[in-house]
């Protein structure tokens, strides 16, 4: 019984709420590890712009509508819109006679200008730059 007394005596043994707080302090620190190692990759996989090719000689003419942009080509003309809309930036997926039409809140945009034609959306749909190749017919999109 002595020796245990002594044992609790010295400096070996921590209390309950001490191993507790260092314990808690350990968790925290180690998920703030982790997520700054989630969040730093993320980040820089975002800011790598999306490229994408397309042979729009293979296209013809038409309204099309991809993942992250709408590309819209004429006979004499190609134009390239971001598909998300300016008043919730819900994907726009659909298209009815020339309009591009949001599923969330039912704004429309004309496809040949991006300019809003009905509501709740405020603002023309943004335009996005593209390199042509005029001997391939092909154009490059950074998103």
């Amino acid at each position: 019984m002595a020796n245990i007394k002594n044992e609790l005596d010295n400096d070996r043994f921590i209390d309950r709420k001490t191993f507790l707080r260092l314990a808690s302090f350990g968790i925290v620190a180690a998920f703030m590890a982790l997520w700054s190692i989630m969040t730093a990759k993320s980040k820089l996989l975002s800011e790598q712009p999306l490229v994408s090719r397309i042979n729009t000689a293979k296209l013809g003419t038409g309204i099309f509508l991809f993942e992250k942009y709408i590309l819209v080509k004429s006979e004499s003309s190609i134009k390239v819109f971001s598909n998300k809309c300016t008043h919730a930036g819900c994907r726009i997926n659909q298209e009815i006679d020339g309009q591009l039409i949001c599923p969330c809140h039912g704004s429309r945009y004309d496809s040949s200008t991006g300019n809003v034609l009905q509501g709740p959306a405020g603002l023309p749909l943004s335009t996005i730059p593209f390199t042509a190749d005029i001997k391939t017919g092909e154009i490059t999109i950074k998103i």
